[in-house]
């Protein structure tokens, strides 16, 4: 008499294959965030806009800090 094996192995090899199909069709798309792999004035652009949202982020922790001394309160610990 023949054994019936489960199906059960063979759906979920179905569905990692099926994973990785999604995964090799989306992950390319994203852009890279590293120096290796961007033309030089992608990275020039890259390295201004950091630089500008570090900026940003350095005014609006002085704002705050300078905002709680006005009110009496001591400065928040850094987040960092």
């Amino acid at each position: 008499m023949p054994v019936k094996k489960s199906r059960a192995n063979v759906y979920i090899l179905l569905l990692a294959v099926i994973i990785a199909a999604i995964a090799a069709y989306y992950l390319p798309t994203k852009r890279p965030q590293n120096a290796s792999m961007m033309a030089p004035k992608d990275y020039i652009e890259l390295v201004e806009k950091k630089k500008a949202q570090r900026i940003l982020y350095e005014q609006e922790q002085r704002e705050r800090e300078a905002a709680a001394a006005a009110a009496g309160q001591p400065p928040a610990a850094p987040t960092d």
